[in-house]
């Protein structure tokens, strides 16, 4: 070895020899150094092909070093380029992953196929969406296109309870439990795995009440497999765009959303319907293309009840929030009273979700009838349709989403989760069994109604309006549109 090596090997040694590592990690630094100096070696030996390969950089050297001791991921070598995977924790919940390469993407790279070896049971792909869920739509895992690797700031998470690198099929991985609910049960984990020898990390991950084993699991018997083709990277995903994407920023660094708002003027709100006027409301088809498409609109009948009895087809309730509904009704069938949840939201760093106090509610049942007429000349199929409530209130000149938080806490839930504003209960004349949201058929001139359902908190009734644009907040196209005042 000469000075120069020496010395390097030195540097090296010198700049980790406090990291605390189990000896199986120092073995690793040890066969990494040497690895480094029989490569050298060979490279001073005569070579019989005119072209080599460039030495090794000190900075990619320590770099290799850093990964073998620090053991969160592999500094590797594949098609040329090098990567390194950091997991840091910054605050208590805050979680920044980084991959860090050196090389720039060529202009095409071989193109892979993604084949799933393994589905949860009672899990199937949603057709609309790209994640597998349950049939009572409370659970799912889902499994992203593999992203290029490409050079990016580090992926911030927030609301972090747990995070570990792991080994998948021989790929190094990072989970992250994630929870931003003071529902523990409710889940948002991450997983990314690193295919260094095809140049990409694939995200998964679950939502809802699924399980962290069953996600690794799936991860376990993934396949990606070259197609033996070469494809422009232009247009593939990119690991810097899961990065930039809004939930790779920090709190404080997301994007104000103008589309929505909670305040609207009077003139705003002049295109406000009662029951029983007819409208002119914007619907798509379901066609591929979201074809957009004006149907005549009018709410026919309105009811309140404490009871279940308006229901006339359980099936029409969307699975999750049928059994919700259940919780709610007594031995006599009236609706039981529910309780409402004070919450701190935490900043997904220091702190976590907690309630700060709670509230017995009473719950009551809205019914509404809603009549949409195609007035085209020509027929529609799938027609999708929205109906959400809005509770408004006016102060002064403005109108306000209701809103029952104050200084002590950031937002307020209904701990039954069945007792919201989103359309839950839809039931179509002649559209068969099963909950839907759209019509299947609409002829020209022919009139198709639909029956509508959701739980409330009593004390909302007097304040609610019907949305047949789908928010649950204000909208540009919502207050175009119209609501409707159920007087209640």
């Amino acid at each position: 070895m000469n000075t120069t090596e020496q010395n390097r090997d030195q540097r090296i040694r010198e700049i980790y020899k406090n990291v605390q590592t189990p000896d199986s990690v120092k073995e690793r630094i040890n066969e990494t150094l040497n690895a480094i100096k029989q490569q050298e070696g060979s490279a001073a030996a005569p070579q019989i092909r005119k072209k080599h390969k460039k030495p090794l950089s000190f900075r990619k050297i320590t770099a290799i070093a850093a990964a073998a001791a620090l053991g969160v991921g592999g500094t590797v070598f594949a098609a040329e380029r090098i990567y390194q995977m950091h997991l840091n924790q910054n605050g208590k919940y805050q979680s920044d992953i980084g991959i860090s390469t050196e090389q720039a993407l060529p202009e095409e790279i071989e193109a892979v196929e993604v084949k799933a070896g393994y589905i949860p049971e009672g899990f199937a792909l949603d057709p609309d969406k790209d994640y597998y869920v349950n049939e009572s739509k409370d659970a799912g895992y889902y499994v992203h296109e593999p992203a290029l690797i490409d050079e990016a700031d580090p992926l911030s998470l927030l609301y972090v309870t747990d995070a570990e690198t792991m080994t998948i099929d021989g790929h190094e991985a990072v989970y992250l439990s994630i929870s931003e609910s003071t529902d523990k049960d409710w889940r948002g984990d991450k997983l990314f795995v690193l295919y260094e020898e095809m140049d990409r990390v694939l995200p998964m991950g679950i939502w809802g009440h699924a399980d962290k084993d069953e996600l690794i699991k799936m991860a376990e018997n993934i396949e990606l497999t070259p197609t033996g083709k070469k494809t422009a990277v232009s247009g593939l995903p990119l690991w810097s765009e899961i990065v930039n994407s809004p939930e790779g920023k920090k709190a404080a660094e997301e994007p104000d959303d103008s589309t929505y708002f909670n305040e609207a003027s009077e003139e705003q709100m002049a295109n406000v319907h009662q029951v029983g006027d007819s409208f002119q409301a914007e619907s798509t088809l379901k066609d591929g293309e979201s074809t957009v498409i004006q149907l005549e609109a009018s709410v026919k009948n309105v009811q309140v009840a404490d009871d279940l009895s308006l229901i006339t087809n359980e099936e029409a309730i969307w699975p999750d929030t049928y059994e919700s509904w259940k919780e709610l009704v007594g031995p006599d069938g009236k609706l039981l009273p529910d309780t409402l949840l004070y919450q701190r939201q935490g900043d997904g760093v220091d702190s976590m979700p907690e309630i700060v106090r709670t509230e017995e509610t009473k719950v009551k049942l809205v019914y509404a009838e809603v009549e949409y007429k195609n007035t085209d000349s020509k027929a529609y199929q799938d027609v999708w349709y929205f109906a959400d409530l809005i509770p408004i209130v006016k102060e002064g000149d403005t109108y306000k989403i209701f809103d029952r938080t104050d200084e002590t806490c950031d937002y307020v839930d209904n701990e039954n989760t069945g007792v919201r504003h989103e359309m839950c209960y839809a039931d179509v004349s002649g559209g068969g069994s099963g909950p839907k949201n759209y019509i299947p058929e609409l002829q020209p001139g022919e009139s198709v109604t639909i029956r509508f359902a959701w739980l409330v908190n009593e004390d909302e009734l007097d304040k609610l309006y019907l949305n047949l644009n789908g928010n649950l907040v204000f909208t540009e196209k919502g207050l175009e549109i119209g609501f409707v005042d159920l007087n209640l």
